[in-house]
C-alpha cells in the first residue's frame, strides 16, 4: 500500500492548458475522491496517475517513488474503468485472471485469488458465465475484480457507476466503500456526482477550469465552502444564493432582504470584521436549504435565529422533507421543511433562518468573504 503526493501537474494539449499546477497529497490507505463539471480535468489527472497520458510537467509519485515517465505497467496499480472493459469472448473466471496469467502467475495460485475475490464481491456463482449473461451492476463487480486481483498499491476508478440505474448506483457505493474499509489500499476515485463525493470521499479536490478550488473532507467542504462555485457545487438542493445589503447593527451586522410580503432585516448576531467596509453594499447571503426551516417555538430567542413570513411559490415532496421555494429579493430560494409544516401554494410561511450557519460571498467574483 502507498499513499499518492502529485506536485505541480500541468498538461497542456497543444495551446489548451488542461491542468494548471495541481497539487495534492494523501496518506497510505487514504479514499480520494476527484470531482467537478465535465471538462474541469479530473479525468485527465487520473490518466495522468495511471500512466495513460503524459505529463507536460510536474511528478506524480506513488508511495516513495517517482512515477512520473513510468509506463502503467510499472506504477503498481490497478484501475476500473466507466466502460467495464471486459472480455466479452472470456468467462468471468478467466477476466478476472487475465492479468495473473499475462504475468505468468502459477495456475494454483491464479485460482486462489480468483475464488477470494469471488467471495469478496459475491460473485462465485457467475464465474462460469461470459459478460453478455451479466446485468449491469454484476459486469461491474467483475470489472472490479479484475483490479482486486491485482493486490496493486493503488486503485484508480474512472466514473464506475455512470451506466449503473439510480438504486444500483446507491447499492455499489456501499459496496465500494466497504471494499476500501476492508482492505485498507490507496484510492482516487473520479466523478461528476457530488452525492458519491460525499457519500465515499475521506478526501476531496474539487475542480474547475484545471485547478483545484478546494481541497479537504466532506465535512469542511459542506460546512465552509471557499468561494460560491464550491458552494454551489456541494449540496443537494445546492446552497442558496441570496443578494442582500449590509446593515451596522449594534449587535454586530445584518441583512436587509425582502419578499412579496414585505421588507426585513436578519441580524448575524455577531460582529464579522470583513463586513465592515460592506454596510450598505450587496453581497450574497449563502445558506444551506436545511437552515432555511418551519418556524419552532422552541427556537424563539435562540441566538442567531430569526423568523420571517414568505409567500410559497412552489412545493417539492421528498418523503422524509418537503421542498418549499419562496423568493427573497426576486431570487428563489429553497428551504427544507416536515412534511406536516409545508404550505401550499400562495400561502405564507413563517420560516426560520440560522444566521450562526450563513456565510457571504462577493456578488460578483464569488470569492468568500466571510
Amino acid at each position: 500500500m502507498s499513499g499518492l503526493k502529485i506536485e505541480q501537474i500541468h498538461k497542456k494539449f497543444g495551446t489548451t492548458h488542461v491542468l494548471k499546477g495541481i497539487d495534492i497529497e494523501i496518506e497510505q490507505g487514504d479514499f480520494l475522491i476527484l470531482v467537478g463539471p465535465s471538462g474541469c480535468g479530473k479525468s485527465t489527472l487520473l490518466h495522468m496517475i495511471a500512466g495513460l497520458e503524459s505529463v507536460t510537467s510536474g511528478t506524480i509519485s506513488i508511495g516513495d517513488r517517482d512515477v512520473t515517465h513510468l509506463s502503467p505497467k510499472d506504477r503498481d496499480i490497478a484501475m476500473v474503468f466507466q466502460s467495464y472493459a471486459l472480455y466479452p469472448n472470456m468467462t468471468v473466471r478467466e477476466n478476472i485472471s487475465f492479468g495473473l496469467s499475462i504475468r505468468k502467475v502459477p495456475q494454483q495460485e491464479q485460482q486462489k485469488t480468483v475464488q477470494r475475490v469471488a467471495e469478496m464481491l459475491q460473485i462465485e456463482p457467475l464465474l462460469e458465465r461470459k459478460p453478455a449473461q451479466l446485468s449491469g451492476g454484476q459486469r461491474q463487480r467483475v470489472a472490479m475484480g479484475r483490479a482486486l486481483a491485482r493486490e496493486p498499491s493503488i486503485f484508480l476508478f474512472d466514473e464506475p457507476l455512470s451506466n449503473l440505474d439510480a438504486k444500483l448506483r446507491v447499492e455499489m457505493r456501499t459496496e465500494i466503500k466497504e471494499l476500501h474499509h476492508r482492505l485498507g489500499t490507496t484510492m482516487v476515485y473520479v466523478t461528476h456526482d457530488q452525492i458519491e463525493a460525499m457519500t465515499l470521499g475521506e478526501r476531496i479536490a474539487i475542480m474547475k477550469d484545471g485547478i483545484i478550488q478546494q481541497f479537504g473532507s466532506p465535512r469542511e467542504i459542506y460546512d465552509n465552502p471557499v468561494n460560491q462555485f464550491v458552494a454551489g457545487f456541494i449540496g443537494s438542493p445546492s446552497m442558496n444564493f441570496i443578494p442582500c445589503s449590509v446593515i451596522s447593527m449594534d449587535n454586530g451586522h445584518g441583512v436587509e432582504m425582502e419578499n412579496e410580503a414585505a421588507k426585513f432585516v436578519l441580524p448575524l448576531g455577531r460582529s464579522e470584521p470583513a463586513l465592515e467596509s460592506r454596510v450598505g453594499k450587496t453581497v450574497l447571503l449563502g445558506i444551506r436549504p436545511e437552515k432555511i426551516t418551519h418556524h419552532r417555538a422552541s427556537d424563539v430567542g435562540s441566538a442567531g435565529i430569526h423568523q420571517a413570513s414568505c409567500r410559497v411559490e412552489i412545493v417539492e415532496p421528498t418523503g422524509p422533507d418537503t421542498l418549499v421555494f419562496v423568493k427573497l429579493n426576486g431570487v428563489s430560494t429553497v428551504c427544507r421543511v416536515d412534511p406536516d409544516q409545508a404550505k401550499k401554494v400562495g400561502e405564507n410561511i413563517d420560516l426560520m433562518f440560522d444566521m450562526n450557519r450563513a456565510v457571504f460571498f462577493e456578488a460578483e467574483k464569488g470569492t468568500r468573504i466571510c
